[in-house]
Formats: C-alpha cells, structure tokens, sequence
C-alpha cells in the first residue's frame, strides 16, 4: 500500500468483505479517522499549500506509468511555475506501449507536479496542481 500510495482499500467478493486501512505512522493499528496535518513549517510550504488550496487537479484517466517529457533525453513537458494553455500536453502516461499525451483541460499555473517521472499512476490519481489563471 506504501509503494502504492493507496491510504485505504476496500474488496467485496461473494458477500464477504476486506477493507485495509494504513495507519499514518507506518505501524500499528489502522485507524479510519484522519490524523490531522501538521501545519507547514516554511515561508515556502506555506505558499505552497495557499496555492494547492485554490488550485485544480488534473487527474490520470487511465492506469499507467506517468512520464514528464516525451523521452528520456528530452525536456520535460511542463515545469513547476509554468502557465499553460488549455489543450497543451502536460505528461504522457505509457499504457501497455502506447504513449497516451495528457493535456491541460483549463488554462492554468502550474503549481505542483505530484509524480515522480516514471512512476506508475492509477485511474483518477492527481498528476497536477493547477491554479486557473
């Protein structure tokens, strides 16, 4: 679940149900309240988190392995900072050898790349920050 990123999952088979939940510490007993966030400690987190508050996700519609720039020796797509247009590829998500090009759905900043090149993603993850501008 940690490599995953997944907080929580739930399986219903055959009237039967499993339902995992991680605990935020990493051990111990899981819990289904949330611990509350501890407050941001720079002048730059702070920022961050008033800009992550008004700002869009641009979620993956698909399963797949998340990639910031066409190929390995290329620029990435988009940077953190970077205002963009609606329709311009942010990321490409690889999906069973296919090379799927993510675009921008509103003109925006970009204020947060939440994956790491080359990480997989799963349907619905946050791939972007994006404040419309």
């Amino acid at each position: 679940m940690e490599e995953s990123g997944l907080v929580e999952l739930e399986l219903e088979s055959g009237g039967e149900k499993v339902r995992l939940v991680r605990a935020s510490t990493g051990v111990g007993v899981a819990s289904a309240a949330p611990s509350p966030a501890a407050p941001p400690a720079s002048r730059v987190e702070r920022r961050e988190a008033e800009l992550a508050g008004s700002a869009r996700a641009i979620t993956s519609p698909m399963v797949g392995t998340f990639h910031r720039a066409a190929a390995p020796d290329q620029p990435a797509f988009v940077e953190v900072g970077d205002v963009v247009e609606r329709g311009q590829v942010l990321c490409v998500i690889e999906a069973m050898k296919m090379m799927n090009e993510i675009e921008a759905e509103f003109r925006g900043r970009i204020v947060k790349i939440v994956v790491e090149n080359g990480r997989p993603v799963e349907y619905g993850e946050a791939l972007f920050l994006i404040e419309p501008v």
